[in-house]
């Protein structure tokens, strides 16, 4: 008797843990957390689900589990998978990260196999889903330089190795870094289509606001899926998200030393600032020239300028120097005005990174996009910019600490140092020109110059100054309540563009160093502190519950400035959001039903002026939802497919 008491209860626990793992499996809704490293999975867990989160993806090392050859142990991970359990998520595992003695990945892929398939075995359809890798296009996650053949190799391997096991269980690409269409489409070009059941992207935007960029990604990608046969198979967004961290950048005793070596005895600097991406609100932009005049001598003064007014600009004859963003994007169009101020004696500061990396264009609308040719590397070349990397030249390191030169006696390390990733060589010069190094160490037989001053002294007569160290913080940022409006636009265009799942990154940040974006992604605090931005993805979870399923039609007005996605929720309602970036405006506002409610971001009930189902709405960047009725286009709203405002793919412009 006492046995088969014990036997009811497994069953019917066995029960209640499959309803509670299909409930989970069921929500669109889930976040990243690094649980499997250094976060409380229960407290994570707990406070996830109780913000309505079902969802919660981390990190799965091979290498902690496969410490030496043929010795397994999932002792570390069964704590953290058993956590979520109990807590009612959902856990996502990324199995990457292979062993020292199992690397690259695509040349052991015997081995590959067997750890995919003793963790399958292990868990089962606990875990309903692996993915595999994070962020291949990224040489940091990928260990080389990325490459779409080995990779397929590697993701064809575990999904076989994964159906042989339990044909049940999903395989996710892994998640690729932004929208990297070139990737994705040699993925389908060698045959990968069926290597795997779910697309899988983060389509960051930050800091940027995410109309215009996360509809264009979401966009492309699907007709380029539909392109090769796959257009039906879900698209997860793993990661995405919005930092808050402070506007700091590290730089400022380079970017003086730099300049003093560029145009020695200069006491003051007139700058011009060119961003590459398009701050619609102007936000950002004004907040990193203000960073950058402190930087300067007193005295000196940043102006922004817009890619298409440089040449005006520059022909009066007043700038001193050209300041791109500081990272690896910048404006192509403004490169040839550049090239013939610096030719003519002009200095131009390329910070963050590889120079030059992404060439971003203008549309005729203010928009920006990645330019369809980009010659980043053409365009380098003309300015004599050498780069060098690890994946470039195999002796240089993939990191190495680098330090201040005589040349730059001025300045001071920060407390971490600089560690350089990107490097520059003096081999484009020409004679009468000089190389001059700022940061630089010695290894492998070779100076790894981190950051220096190209001076001219022959054909051309200005400078280049320099430097490779990654920025992170000087892009941009965000306020916390910019955090919480972004996060709910971003969930709704998701949402409306037919995404089955995404995760945001991610749930609970470190709070360690001020200017890192890194510690400050999070919507809580370290001490699980509520940030604005949890309110706003837990009201979005209460009017969009769970099964709820997207309208068909259009759900953003032709000129890009009104959004309007709306669903069915499973309780039989109609419900939707609605918001603008084009600044507030006041319009009456028709709905199916006069019993509408409304309540705004922070989930607080809004009741504005009506007549019958005719609503006086107030309209802002901050979205307000309705439920109970369908919002009726016509004539308030145009009920034409939007026209979209960046590029969409076609027969005769994909990738």
């Amino acid at each position: 008797m006492t046995g088969n008491w014990k036997l009811g209860l497994a069953a019917a626990v066995a029960v209640a843990w499959a309803a509670a793992a299909d409930a989970a499996t069921d929500s669109p809704y889930g976040a990243c957390a690094h649980i499997t490293v250094n976060e409380p999975p229960a407290r994570t867990c707990a406070a996830m689900r109780g913000a309505g989160l079902a969802w919660v993806r981390s990190d799965i090392d091979w290498r902690r589990i496969e410490r030496e050859p043929g010795v397994w142990d999932f002792s570390e991970y069964d704590r953290v998978v058993a956590e979520c359990e109990a807590e009612g998520m959902q856990f996502l595992p990324i199995l990457y990260r292979p062993p020292t003695w199992a690397q690259p990945v695509w040349e052991h892929l015997d081995e590959w196999a067997e750890f995919v398939r003793r963790f399958v075995e292990h868990y089962g359809r606990r875990l309903p889903v692996v993915e595999i890798w994070n962020e291949q296009n990224v040489p940091h996650f990928w260990g080389d330089r990325p490459n779409a053949t080995n990779y397929l190799a590697v993701l064809r391997r575990a999904y076989e190795t994964v159906k042989g096991v339990d044909p049940s269980i999903h395989v996710a690409f892994g998640g690729l870094a932004h929208v990297p269409l070139d990737f994705i489409e040699e993925i389908y070009r060698l045959g990968g289509a069926d290597a795997f059941d779910i697309m899988n992207v983060h389509p960051y935007t930050h800091p940027y606001r995410p109309e215009g960029e996360l509809d264009a990604k979401l966009e492309n990608l699907r007709w380029l899926m539909s392109k090769y046969g796959d257009g039906d198979k879900p698209v997860w967004i793993t990661e995405i998200g919005y930092a808050t961290h402070r506007l700091e950048i590290k730089d400022a005793d380079i970017l003086l030393a730099g300049l003093d070596v560029a145009r020695p005895g200069a006491k003051t600097w007139r700058a011009l600032y060119v961003p590459a991406q398009a701050d619609v609100d102007g936000v950002l932009d004004d907040a990193f020239a203000r960073t950058l005049a402190d930087m300067l001598p007193p005295g000196s003064g940043v102006e922004i300028c817009a890619a298409a007014d440089v040449a005006a600009r520059l022909a009066a004859g007043d700038v001193d120097a050209v300041i791109y963003p500081f990272s690896e994007d910048y404006a192509v169009e403004s490169a040839d005005a550049v090239f013939d101020f610096v030719k003519a004696g002009g200095v131009l500061v390329e910070f963050g990174g590889m120079p030059m990396y992404s060439a971003y264009c203008r549309e005729a609308d203010g928009t920006t996009r990645l330019a369809d040719e980009p010659h980043p590397t053409e365009d380098r070349a003309r300015f004599r910019i050498a780069e060098a990397a690890w994946w470039l030249d195999e002796r240089y390191p993939r990191s190495l600490p680098v330090h201040p030169t005589d040349a730059a006696p001025g300045v001071t390390e920060p407390r971490k140092g600089f560690d350089g990733t990107r490097f520059f060589t003096d081999r484009l010069l020409k004679p009468g020109d000089r190389f001059v190094p700022l940061l630089s160490a010695h290894t492998n037989g070779i100076d790894t110059v981190a950051a220096a001053v190209y001076k001219f002294g022959g054909d051309m007569k200005g400078a280049v100054v320099v430097s490779g160290i990654v920025n992170t913080g000087g892009r941009g940022t965000n306020t916390e309540e910019q955090q919480a409006k972004f996060c709910a636009r971003a969930l709704g265009i998701a949402f409306a563009e037919g995404v089955e799942r995404l995760f945001w990154f991610e749930f609970r940040q470190s709070d360690k160093e001020a200017g890192e974006p890194h510690s400050f992604f999070g919507i809580v605090h370290d001490n699980f502190a509520p940030k604005p931005a949890l309110g706003a993805y837990m009201t979005f979870v209460d009017a969009r519950p769970a099964g709820s399923a997207p309208k068909r039609g259009a759900w953003r007005t032709a000129d890009g400035k009104t959004y309007f996605p709306q669903w069915a929720r499973p309780d039989g309602r109609d419900a939707g959001m609605l918001w603008t970036v084009g600044g507030p405006l006041r319009r009456e506002v028709a709905f199916s039903s006069p019993d509408v409610e409304f309540i705004d971001a922070a989930g607080a009930k809004v009741r504005p002026p009506r007549k019958g189902n005719v609503c006086t709405l107030t309209l802002s960047d901050s979205p307000l939802y309705f439920i109970g009725g369908e919002l009726l286009t016509d004539p308030v709203l145009p009920a034409e497919p939007a026209v979209f405002r960046a590029r969409f793919l076609t027969p005769e412009t994909s990738p």
